[in-house]
């Protein structure tokens, strides 16, 4: 895969995740760092289902990258109200900044996702203007 990016995932992430039966795509970020292969992150989501409608729920991943494949877990933080593992496998496409794939929860639930790469420049601009920007204003 060369220099292209595929061989290092590190860095921020937007993504979809859909069900395998009609529902709406949920749409979570990831920060992800990846040392050489070794994959870990979080991941940040608004709970979109009745009782608890808008709550950021956010998730640890780990995992792994070989070569063009991606697999990870993810366990959410708030157990009460997501107590699933959930396993994720995905293709990461030429360039590295694109990856598709499958998640399932064993026995229970299943679906697909893609996530994409935030745009380096656009990531280092929000970064200036944070610093721009005095806190509390």
């Amino acid at each position: 895969m060369g220099k292209s990016g595929a061989d290092d995932l590190t860095g921020d992430w937007i993504g979809f995740y859909n069900y395998d039966f009609p529902c709406p795509p949920t749409q979570f970020e990831a920060a992800i760092r990846d040392t050489g292969g070794a994959i870990t992150g979080l991941t940040t989501e608004i709970f979109d289902r009745p009782g608890r409608r808008g709550t950021v729920l956010q998730a640890v991943i780990e995992g792994e990258r070989d070569g063009a494949i991606l697999r990870f877990t993810k366990i959410y933080d708030d157990l009460a109200l997501a107590p699933d593992i959930i396993r994720y496998e995905g293709t990461i496409l030429d360039g590295g900044d694109e990856v598709e794939g499958r998640w399932t929860i064993p026995g229970d639930n299943s679906g697909t996702f893609m996530m994409m790469r935030k745009r380096r420049e656009t990531a280092r601009e929000e970064q200036r203007v944070k610093e721009k920007v005095p806190a509390g204003r």
